[in-house]
């Protein structure tokens, strides 16, 4: 799939899904079956215990899944998702997760994003699979079809 689609679909992705600019994630590369997407921990990513709320690694590496699973351009969406985590990230540390296409058929993709710490230490691993439809990728349909106002 030409990278013209691929940047379309971050540009889209990035413009329209909301908790990237909320949580502060920044997208560093995007191809179709691949993703690479970092986070800084920060005060409002903490749980009651002082560190990275599970649920903010969870929301960085289905950004990242997204990315990847949907930068050939035709609209996927998520059918299974589980993470496992190793290690706490804490206030400070950038975390950065990594999603890689481990198959893809004709509907269906399963991909692994791996999520580690600035010393490369894997902080967790997030597993999904897609479910491809038949329908035109979001970006060029109309805004009013999607939007929730």
């Amino acid at each position: 799939m030409s990278d013209k689609i691929a940047q379309k679909v971050t540009n889209h992705i990035k413009a329209h899904d909301r908790l990237i600019e909320i949580f502060g994630m920044e997208i560093e590369e995007t191809r179709a079956g691949f993703a690479k997407v970092s986070m800084k921990v920060g005060h409002d990513h903490l749980n009651a215990a002082g560190l990275c709320h599970g649920a903010a690694l969870f929301a960085l590496a289905d950004v990242t899944f997204a990315l990847a699973v949907n930068c050939y351009g035709q609209m996927a969406l998520a059918i299974e998702a589980s993470i496992n985590y190793f290690r706490p990230a804490k206030p400070g540390d950038c975390i950065t997760a990594i999603c890689k296409e481990v198959f893809q058929g004709k509907r269906t993709g399963t991909y692994l994003c791996s999520l580690t710490n600035a010393e490369h230490k894997d902080v967790a691993i997030f597993k999904a699979t897609a479910f491809r439809i038949d329908q035109a990728p979001v970006m060029v349909q109309s805004r009013g079809q999607h939007d929730p106002k």
